[in-house]
């Protein structure tokens, strides 16, 4: 970046969106000494986001975000997800850049609408047979049709006694049970590294964040406990050798393609993620009655609200009263007539229409009046009279 300041106060035609991008870059990646910025959660990944900002946006100034430019980007990337992901990031950049005084107004950025949240899962047979292909699959060789044009065996295809996707195996084994996220996963080790995630065999815990890592609000990552099912494999993985939970030949493994050769076998061309794992785990929970859902959100390190607005339609076990009602046939009953009823009905005590008539004439009053009170009452005539 350039050494040389850049001029402040100035008016949104007059700032170059290349500015506002490369200020940004200087005040977040990485966040300067003292800084009231967190880091970010993937710098790496907000850096590439930023190139394909630049690239689109470099020659044009900051009044030139409107309308029709954002939806003229959000056309020229590969889905509007991925428009959305960079624009919010070019919002935070103009945002920086007026807050730190380079903008003299702010700039308003269209995003595209947000798309439904993906919550698709697999169900636990589903998951057998995934992890059983990762585990038992070997590789496939097609013999070479020159160096085996003398033994008859060119252009066959045989199985070698090599099975390359067990770190899958293992990987799917890890997220499944923790409801960890990818990167969490693959970067974290069984013996304690700075900077790196670190699962504890000992106490049986799985510190997910690194010592003094700062986790950005939609990226928590809590320490829970490990499930003692999982807590026995990695024992026996580390046992075995294994430093990382998922390693390929010593190296801590970060293979997606890995992943997806192992899902397009079991399940063709089904779009399945490393994400759905956490889906599924959530899905799963979701679905115990007994486990609370504050002790689920902190598990997976999800918001209460996210959980209940993605995963709440697989908790349905509190409608089991509605269920046992329309059983039962008690629908359209009313309580009383169910419980502790003491017999008594309009039908059986309601007046005729020929009675209400008979009570509602007016009858004689005979109630019988002291000699004081007949001496007394005398006619309105009688006393005017006197």
């Amino acid at each position: 970046m350039s050494n040389e300041p850049i001029q402040k106060d100035r008016k949104a035609e007059d700032v170059p969106i290349a500015d506002v991008i490369a200020h940004f870059i200087d005040e977040r990646i990485p966040p300067k000494v003292g800084s009231e910025h967190k880091p970010l959660s993937r710098p790496d990944e907000v850096l590439k986001y930023m190139e394909d900002l630049l690239a689109w946006w470099g020659d044009k100034t900051a009044d030139e975000v409107d309308k029709t430019n954002c939806r003229k980007f959000t056309e020229a990337c590969r889905s509007p997800t991925a428009a959305r992901n960079r624009l919010e990031y070019l919002r935070g950049a103009l945002n920086l850049a007026h807050k730190d005084g380079i903008l003299r107004n702010t700039v308003m950025v269209h995003l595209p609408s947000k798309p439904e949240p993906r919550s698709e899962f697999l169900e636990r047979d589903e998951v057998a047979k995934l992890l059983w292909h990762a585990y038992k699959a070997r590789r496939r060789y097609t013999h070479n049709a020159k160096k085996s044009a003398n033994t008859g065996l060119a252009g066959q295809v045989v199985l070698t006694d090599a099975r390359p996707w067990r770190h899958v195996a293992r990987y799917i084994l890890v997220a499944l049970y923790t409801g960890t996220r990818k990167d969490r996963i693959v970067e974290a080790s069984f013996v304690k590294e700075p900077g790196k995630p670190w699962i504890d065999l000992k106490r049986g815990e799985y510190h997910r964040a690194a010592q003094g890592e700062v986790v950005a609000a939609n990226k928590r990552a809590p320490t829970i406990r490990i499930p003692r099912r999982l807590l026995s494999h990695m024992r026996r993985w580390y046992k075995l050798g294994a430093r990382y939970p998922v390693e390929l030949n010593g190296k801590k493994a970060v293979d997606t393609r890995a992943f997806a050769t192992v899902v397009k076998a079991v399940f063709g061309d089904r779009k399945i993620v490393g994400h759905t794992l956490r889906h599924t785990t959530a899905t799963w929970l979701m679905r115990q009655p007994e486990l609370s859902i504050h002790d689920i959100s902190g598990y997976l390190g999800m918001s209460l609200e996210v959980l209940e607005r993605v995963y709440g339609k697989h908790r349905t076990h509190h409608q089991k009263g509605i269920d046992s009602a329309i059983s039962k046939g008690q629908l359209g009953k009313d309580k009383f007539d169910v419980d502790d009823h003491d017999g008594w009905n309009y039908d059986t005590v309601a007046p005729t229409d020929t009675d209400r008539m008979k009570q509602n004439q007016v009858k004689r009053d005979n109630t019988q009046m002291s000699k004081r009170s007949m001496k007394t009452k005398k006619p309105a005539v009688l006393q005017a009279a006197e």
